[in-house]
């Protein structure tokens, strides 16, 4: 990854976290607080899928942790594997249409948004499995989904314009 692609995905990063803390509590419907971390993260994950690494998906799964109150490592383990997962079948699948990676965008965010509720209840948190996939996954991962798509048209066009100006060939006089 380039220092310019670098420099935008971290303030990108920092940008989610300042949302998650000061935006998701403002914006929660029912209790159904969005995870900007969680869409950032897969967003990047499909916005460059050669030049991601594993520092982010971790950090801001360990973040989501700390500030969510929910098992420490549990979404950046989730987030880890779909990041790995959504940049192997990005690679497998793409044909250059948006219709790939906003398919396989949707698949992860509903993937992790559920599994999050499985292990939030295998963890011991006195709620049934079927009201944390019904009341809490699948809530979250309609508003995940809303976010992730649009990190990753914002993304897209971002790390593409860093592209292009790096391609640019220089003016010879």
């Amino acid at each position: 990854m380039t220092f310019q692609r670098a420099i935008a995905v971290t303030v990108g990063a920092v940008l989610m976290v300042l949302c998650q803390v000061v935006v998701a509590p403002a914006i929660a419907i029912g209790g159904v607080v969005p995870n900007f971390l969680l869409a950032y993260a897969l967003a990047v994950a499909l916005a460059r899928p050669q030049g991601l690494g594993l520092a982010l998906p971790v950090a801001m799964g360990l973040l989501f942790d700390l500030l969510g109150g929910g098992p420490i490592g549990a979404m950046a383990l989730l987030l880890l594997l779909a990041t790995c997962a959504l940049r192997y079948l990005h690679r497998m699948l793409d044909n250059d249409t948006l219709f790939i990676p906003l398919g396989l965008l949707v698949v992860a965010v509903f993937v992790v948004d559920l599994l999050y509720a499985v292990l939030l209840v295998a963890c011991g948190y006195p709620v049934p499995l079927g009201s944390a996939l019904l009341l809490r996954g699948l809530p979250c991962a309609l508003y995940d989904t809303v976010l992730a798509v649009a990190a990753f048209l914002a993304m897209r066009a971002i790390l593409g314009r860093i592209d292009a100006r790096q391609h640019e060939l220089p003016l010879v006089r």
